[in-house]
């Protein structure tokens, strides 16, 4: 992306706005990082804090991002990166009286302090509403959570919104002033409107100022528990998979390669199974269909934290049909008789399966639910019995378990 140098001495993209009535309005977010010689912003799941609160700048109707120091940093680039990934445009300032050429008077800007993580929507349902405002909370818990106190009954709550037109009071400043600080003072001298937010926030982590790398850490795992889920033992595809992601997450969020590198290899599974069936192997081929389930899955986990907390995963029921289609496949190559008789066991399995899906599955039967076991259960009983028999018994028990009333879940 081409960039221009401002006579402020700041390196700027011109910003795209967005129409608000009659009015082109940006709004633009206070990006803050650390100068030359601070040390890095701790991470959470493979973003820097700042990464983080750029997602959450974006979600609340910025188009703009400026970030404030940061010079050539590994963070400072992969901020611009997520920036541009992001359809938003970046603009970098070096002092605080370079700010006021960057925004003009009928735009707004959205100051963020610096290192905090800001996740809740309670806030950014405030801050998105109508007229700008400044979130406060109260004074005891946001001084002992690390906001700025304002006065004995609050604290500033670590966002708010303001005029682009009060930002040429900057300029009466020395010119290190750091900027979300001068910006607050303005703020409380102009009276901006107040939100109070919830101190519940303060004390689950979606709000929060992250201090150092052992608060991130800790963060991180509840971070990552969150936007998991729970699972059960009962589904080990899942279970697994969230073991293993919620361990090793961040490590993988961090490389690029992971998620296809995952897809790939449950591919390769779900391939592998329908060879070792045309060659005549049944217990290797179902094998292979139930290693395929929890790759799927962690695949999935993986997708679902590296857009979290405000974005969605796309809806991709067909991965996890694919087992389905190879159980199926499978069962119709392996069993050596008319193509009728070959197609009706591995039909009548895949049949209860999608039957057993639709609704909640009960905790009772979820085992049964559970592609990983199902396969694995007829590669177990392959090695004993012949195929078709072997589908034939685990659709038994899936339309069994398909049968189970809800009174024994009750019970």
């Amino acid at each position: 992306m081409p960039a221009w140098q401002c006579a402020n001495g700041s390196l700027a993209c011109p910003f795209v706005s967005i129409r608000k009535g009659s009015t082109n309005i940006v709004r633009a977010a206070l990006i803050s990082l650390p100068q030359p010689g601070e040390r890095e912003q701790p991470s959470i799941a493979g973003k820097s804090i700042a990464q983080r609160q750029l997602l959450f700048a974006r979600e609340c109707g910025c188009t703009a991002v400026i970030a404030f120091g940061g010079g050539a940093s590994d963070q400072a680039i992969a901020l611009r990166h997520a920036a541009e990934k992001a359809g938003m445009r970046y603009q970098v300032i070096s002092n605080a009286h370079a700010l006021p050429g960057a925004i003009k008077d009928e735009d707004s800007l959205l100051v963020l302090q610096p290192g905090m993580l800001p996740e809740a929507r309670q806030a950014l349902d405030l801050l998105r509403s109508e007229g700008d405002r400044m979130l406060v909370v109260s004074a005891g818990p946001g001084t002992s959570a690390g906001f700025e106190r304002i006065d004995l009954d609050r604290a500033w709550g670590g966002a708010l919104t303001m005029p682009g037109a009060w930002l040429g009071r900057l300029t009466g400043l020395p010119e290190d002033t750091a900027p979300h600080a001068a910006l607050l003072r303005i703020a409380l001298q102009q009276r901006l409107p107040e939100a109070r937010i919830s101190e519940d926030l303060l004390d689950d982590g979606r709000w929060m100022v992250v201090a150092d790398d052992a608060t991130a850490q800790k963060r991180e795992t509840g971070w990552m528990r969150s936007h998991l889920g729970e699972s059960s033992p009962a589904s080990p595809s899942r279970w697994s998979a969230t073991q293993i992601v919620s361990r090793a997450g961040s490590w993988l969020l961090d490389r690029a390669w992971a998620k296809p590198a995952i897809l790939g290899l449950a591919a390769s599974f779900l391939g592998g199974a329908i060879t070792a069936a045309i060659y005549e192997m049944p217990v290797l081929s179902f094998a292979l269909a139930a290693l395929s389930a929890p790759t799927l899955e962690a695949f999935l986990a993986l997708s679902c934290l590296s857009v979290a907390p405000f974005g969605k995963v796309k809806r991709w029921p067909f991965m996890r049909r694919a087992i389905d289609a190879t159980i199926l496949a499978s069962g119709f190559i392996i069993i050596d008789s008319l193509w009728y008789r070959a197609a009706f066991p591995p039909f009548v399995l895949v049949a209860a399966l999608l039957l057993l899906d639709r609704g909640k599955v009960r905790s009772a039967v979820e085992p049964f639910h559970d592609r990983a076991l199902v396969a694995g259960g007829l590669a177990v009983l392959s090695a004993f019995i012949a195929p078709e028999v072997a589908l034939m018994l685990v659709a038994t028990l899936v339309l069994a378990a398909k049968l189970v009333p809800d009174t024994v879940e009750s019970g």
